[in-house]
């Protein structure tokens, strides 16, 4: 068996027969890494037919907390593999021992295997959740592998990045020593059927941390976010092959740890005052439907090209509303200086806000004062449309409860019928 010699860069994972001092990729210095890899292999086919397979019952490892079950798609799976990442001291750790402690009251066996913080670190949060989770303090690759073979149902691996393997000849973190450990846990995990948690955590880019094929080889892929304001974590899964990317959940972070928010409707305003250029949007998460303030202001420009500044909603979307408004409704902003700001700090890239910065511009420019109880949900198209959404029952029945008057495509179809809408409210 002949053996094929190649480099990989550790910081873009780039590959190459011949070793340089830069990276041909990213123009890094010195991150080109040795490898070696089998040039023959021989391989055994195992050809089955669909049909002839017997199929085994899926074990669920429940919490018995709906939102959380129902997010997972009725509870972790038997084998599964799960990537929870996050941005630094966001509430990764603090999330997951509280999801252990769950475990743990419904009788499944888990091992918390702290790859990054001390036992005695864990302690302290364990104290405040009242959690009494079994923890491995280890980053050695292939003591936690032996680990992964032992009786525990699911483990946690707290964090992929801190986990070194001597079998690479890398830095702790990189990305050959993340994507080896990983391959290897995996592996390990479904030959045991073991149910595997592994943390990662968020670059200043936005995206997880090592290699783009780690969200690849995982069943699910959830995100913990936060709106820094209110203290708020949102769990979303940008894939799940087990449930539906549609749920999230939200928690509040308070000292005993996070608590589910139970409550469909999340209001992030604090002035309740009526005013002109002020309008509230919602946007759907899930079955969650979260109120906020947008607020425009429309002055006569003194120079000849008019100012457009938006704080927290894209500026080229804004330009383009803007356009809409005029072609669709004639009122034309060509005169005026525009100011957006989405109020709390907030940055939004959801487009159902579009209805609520369109009505606060109209608001502002025509010096109307829209209803507090008013809440725009919808997307703006080029000819003015709002589009369609499915809004959950949920939510229906508890706004026909509520003296909340929601503008969405069913009542108003397009832009025509959204600027009538404020007129009469007026």
């Amino acid at each position: 068996m002949k053996e094929k010699t190649y480099y990989v860069c550790s910081n873009c994972g780039f590959k190459t027969t011949k070793w340089s001092g830069k990276c041909p990729n990213c123009g890094e210095w010195n991150t080109l890494k040795q490898e070696i890899q089998n040039k023959h292999k021989s391989h055994s086919l195992n050809i089955v037919k669909l049909d002839e397979i017997d199929l085994k019952e899926t074990i669920n490892y429940k919490t018995n907390y709906k939102q959380i079950d129902d997010f997972l798609g009725g509870g972790f799976v038997s084998g599964g593999v799960y990537l929870v990442a996050g941005s630094p001291g966001i509430g990764k750790s603090t999330l997951l021992l509280q999801l252990s402690k769950y475990l743990l009251e419904n009788n499944h066996n888990v091992l918390y295997i702290s790859a990054e913080e001390s036992a005695n670190q864990l302690s302290l949060k364990a104290n405040r959740l009242n959690s009494k989770i079994q923890v491995l303090e280890s980053n050695d690759l292939d003591e936690i592998v032996f680990a992964l073979k032992q009786d525990y149902n699911i483990f946690i691996i707290d964090s992929i990045h801190t986990i070194y393997s001597s079998e690479v000849d890398s830095y702790v973190g990189s990305i050959n020593q993340v994507r080896l450990c990983a391959q290897k846990l995996i592996e390990t995990a479904k030959e045991y059927n073991k149910t595997l948690i592994i943390v990662s955590h968020i670059t200043k880019e936005g995206i997880i941390a090592g290699p783009k094929a780690l969200e690849h080889l995982v069943d699910a892929v959830f995100y913990l976010e936060s709106d820094e304001k209110f203290n708020h974590r949102l769990l979303r899964a940008t894939k799940n092959r087990f449930a539906s990317t549609e749920q999230v959940v939200i928690f509040q972070m308070t000292q005993n740890g996070l608590k589910i928010v139970e409550d469909e409707f999340l209001t992030y305003i604090e002035d309740a005052t009526e005013s002109e250029g002020k309008a509230i949007g919602a946007i759907l998460e899930g079955s969650y439907l979260m109120f906020v303030e947008i607020q425009a202001l429309c002055v006569r420009s003194p120079f000849g090209m008019p100012r457009r500044t938006s704080v927290g909603f894209d500026l080229n979307r804004l330009n383009m509303l803007l356009a809409v408004i005029e072609k669709r409704l004639g009122i034309s902003s060509l005169e005026y200086d525009v100011y957006l700001n989405v109020i709390g700090g907030f940055k939004i890239n959801n487009t159902l806000v579009d209805m609520a910065v369109a009505a606060s511009i109209i608001s502002s420019l025509k010096k109307i004062i829209i209803q507090k109880n008013y809440v725009f949900l919808g997307e703006i198209d080029l000819l003015g449309n709002i589009r369609k959404i499915k809004l959950p029952d949920v939510l229906r029945k508890k706004l026909n409860s509520s003296n909340i008057k929601l503008f969405l495509h069913e009542n108003t179809p397009n832009v025509e019928s959204l600027l009538k809408a404020i007129l009469q409210g007026h």
